[in-house]
């Protein structure tokens, strides 16, 4: 038994140094669908402050038309500086256009301030996010709220739900 912990402890402790070096989310995001159909990022900080949004491919399949496992490396990461930064919380047009998102990559939306602030959102393909209808927000819940919701719960809630969401994640 010794040594299967023993074991167990060496092939997580690359992961647990690897989490380690990443700043923890220190707010979430929600992407919401508004009547018209355009998306608006819904931010909420714990503290701090962020300054720039970012739509980052997180992985794809099938991969590229070269047989390259890692297709998603060639889709290009976008920035879109905040007109002015958002503490607490606040609300910013959605800066992509859904067009332009790849079919088969999964994205999430990013915000980052100077001093390591971090959100994130949901992850998402282009068809999950077209199924966000209007009134309702994509949101992290199952990546970062495991331990209060149900990891099976649907990512797609109402903006009360949401804002339980991150109120419950910010205690």
């Amino acid at each position: 038994m010794k040594r299967r912990r023993g074991i167990a402890i060496l092939l997580l402790a690359p992961v647990l140094a690897l989490t380690a070096c990443t700043p923890a989310a220190t707010g979430t995001l929600g992407l919401l669908r508004q009547r018209d159909g355009s998306l608006e990022v819904l931010v909420r900080l714990c503290h701090g402050s962020v300054d720039f949004l970012e739509l980052r491919a997180v992985n794809s399949f099938p991969p590229n038309q070269d047989g390259d496992p890692d297709g998603w490396t060639n889709v290009k990461t976008k920035e879109f500086n905040l007109s002015e930064p958002i503490s607490g919380e606040g609300e910013v047009a959605m800066p992509f256009r859904e067009q332009t998102l790849g079919k088969d990559v999964l994205f999430a939306v990013k915000a980052f301030g100077d001093n390591g602030e971090n959100a994130e959102s949901g992850l998402f393909s282009a068809s999950e996010l077209a199924s966000v209808k209007p009134g309702e927000v994509l949101t992290p819940i199952g990546m970062f709220a495991s331990d209060i919701y149900d990891s099976s719960d649907d990512p797609v809630v109402s903006p009360e739900e949401f804002e339980r969401f991150a109120e419950d994640f910010c205690s």
